[in-house]
């Protein structure tokens, strides 16, 4: 015991002193065999390291590393932003009164399209006598002479004279409509109250309800008939037209109606062919 203690109090002490190691059986400290460390041998020269990257360097192809995005202001600004130049304020005039409407065009050569209750007088049941548009940033009005029209879908076709409107571009009409969902998100450009081109945004509630039209949920208001209802692609997918008020004599909120654009492309097609035009 009195050996243990000794242990104890040299460890508490001086640490593993050769006392320690002795008593419990280890050799002296001195003679464990000691390891010798190699020399370190410098190089001549430092070794070369890869250089830093740089994307200022010429040399460097970033293709497909950096995915380039423009600043975005939210989808109904870059709708809008793209498609402004290709979109008009419809005004109409006759018989002691005047209206306003939205249209857009659809070719180069001057066509346009909007919604035939724009420039049809119900009242008096004929086609206002005049008619004219003016593009987003303008102030001169151009003339407009309705070419064609359908009533039972609420489209009709007009033309301008390309020449004397100057500068101007045509909206994408979406290829295959039957690739529109329910829900998409959807862009309307329109001319409420005759307060000038303003996009807004909504929903697509149905592709195509019981009487054909393009359902959604851009709160649209006077003036913005004949507007056009893009998608995210910035693609036109139909002629808005008309706010629903009642569905089965009950109040509904917040849906509106468009003509989708296969029916237009349909009517475009039957009114090019029997008339030999090229839009």
């Amino acid at each position: 015991m009195d050996r243990w203690i000794a242990v104890s109090r040299e460890l508490y002490e001086n640490g593993v002193t050769d006392f320690v190691r002795e008593c419990f059986g280890l050799p002296a400290q001195s003679e464990i065999p000691q390891k010798r460390t190699p020399p370190i041998v410098l190089p001549d020269s430092p070794p070369e390291y890869p250089k830093a990257f740089s994307a200022d360097e010429d040399d460097i192809d970033i293709t497909g590393l950096v995915e380039e995005t423009k600043e975005t202001q939210g989808l109904g600004a870059d709708v809008f932003e793209k498609n402004k130049t290709a979109v008009a304020e419809i005004s109409v005039a006759g018989n002691g009164k005047s209206e306003s409407g939205t249209g857009f065009i659809i070719s180069e050569k001057g066509y346009l399209l909007t919604n035939d209750h724009v420039v049809f007088d119900d009242e008096v049941g004929v086609y206002f006598p005049k008619i004219t548009m003016k593009l987003c940033g303008e102030q001169k009005r151009h003339k407009l002479e309705v070419l064609f029209s359908d009533k039972k879908t609420d489209v009709a076709l007009c033309k301008f004279d390309a020449k004397e409107v100057g500068r101007f571009a045509a909206v994408k009409r979406i290829a295959d409509y039957s690739s529109l969902c329910q829900g998409a998100d959807c862009v309307v450009i329109g001319n409420a109250f005759a307060m000038g081109l303003a996009p807004f945004r909504g929903e697509v509630k149905y592709t195509k309800d019981d009487e054909g039209n393009l359902v959604h949920t851009a709160p649209s208001n006077p003036g913005d008939s004949g507007g056009p209802v893009f998608n995210r692609k910035g693609e036109c997918i139909g002629i808005n037209k008309s706010k629903t008020v009642k569905v089965n004599d009950r109040s509904a909120d917040g849906l509106a109606n468009a003509t989708p654009m296969d029916t237009v492309e349909k009517l475009l097609e039957k009114w090019c062919k029997s008339n030999n035009i090229e839009l």
